[in-house]
């Protein structure tokens, strides 16, 4: 078994951190995992890896998004100093309980060939130009991690997993209200529409099955199947099957008014919209 925790990056130095973490991974009761709970759960282990991967290189985008706010210190503070440092944690997390749960996964050796094809799709130009619309992008993602892991937390049979779950998806939902406090600021300031914070949301929506889960998802489904090719079609085949299994545990309360909320419509009109808006919240979960 390799390490437990995700090598330090070039772009990350713990020392760094500048607020108090919530929680850290001693908190977790790593040895008490019911290890025949997850027997035959190959669904769990092709997510908690694939999610391991991409929150483990959570720094890369990072880079990007304290570039684009360069100059508004308050901004790019919190994610250099709060931010990314629990992004990171979630990586060394999840890390850690597929290591510990499935030893026979080589991390390391699936995270580094993947490190480097996901590496240039953490391209600057991928943000919104307007700073209001990339926070909204913001909200997308947040709302899809705090959906994702809030999922996964009710639908675990093994009680480690639903206490890690929980802890991340909290951390998920304070990372939205945070961006969406300062989509409100520059909303104001740049005198956005909302069809276009519609547009910004949609498009993120669009990516929620964009490169970066169809990167993850290859290195460990060939890392668990050698042999076996992968394709899209593939892919599409893996990701139904998790929502069969998901799907009843999906918090699709919480996903609806979290997607609406940037739209800031009356509530009857909000009510129209929830089908949609729930139709949509679900592609948020592989």
């Amino acid at each position: 078994m390799t390490s437990n925790l995700v090598p330090p990056s070039p772009l990350f130095s713990p020392g760094r951190a500048g607020g108090e973490q919530r929680w850290t991974l001693d908190d977790i009761p790593w040895q008490a995992i019911a290890h025949d709970r997850l027997a035959g759960r190959e669904d769990l282990f092709i997510l908690l890896a694939t999610a391991s991967l991409v929150e483990a290189s959570t720094a890369l985008f990072t880079r990007n998004l304290v570039d684009h706010f360069r100059g508004d210190e308050e901004v790019t503070r919190w994610l250099d100093e709060n931010w990314l440092p629990e992004e990171m944690q979630h990586g060394q997390a999840l890390r850690r309980y597929v290591e510990t749960a499935w030893p026979d996964f080589a991390w390391e050796d699936v995270y580094r060939p993947f490190l480097d094809e996901y590496t240039p799709c953490c391209r600057l130009d991928a943000l919104e130009a307007e700073r209001s619309l990339e926070m909204v992008s913001r909200c997308v993602v947040e709302t899809g991690t705090a959906s994702y892991y809030t999922t996964l937390s009710r639908a675990s049979p093994e009680p480690v997993l639903a206490l890690l779950a929980r802890r991340i998806a909290a951390d998920e939902v304070r990372h939205y209200k945070h961006f969406y406090r300062h989509f409100r600021r520059y909303r104001q300031q740049e005198n956005i529409r909302r069809s276009a914070v519609f547009g910004a949301l949609w498009r993120r929506l669009r990516m929620t099955e964009g490169e970066d889960s169809y990167i993850a998802l290859k290195h460990v489904y060939l890392a668990r199947h050698p042999g076996r090719g992968f394709d899209p079609r593939v892919y599409r085949a893996v990701r139904r099957e998790f929502r069969r299994s998901l799907f009843a545990q999906f918090p699709h309360a919480m996903g609806v008014k979290m997607l609406l909320k940037p739209l800031g419509l009356p509530p009857r009109v909000g009510r129209l919209f929830e089908p949609l808006v729930e139709a949509l919240a679900r592609r948020l979960v592989p």
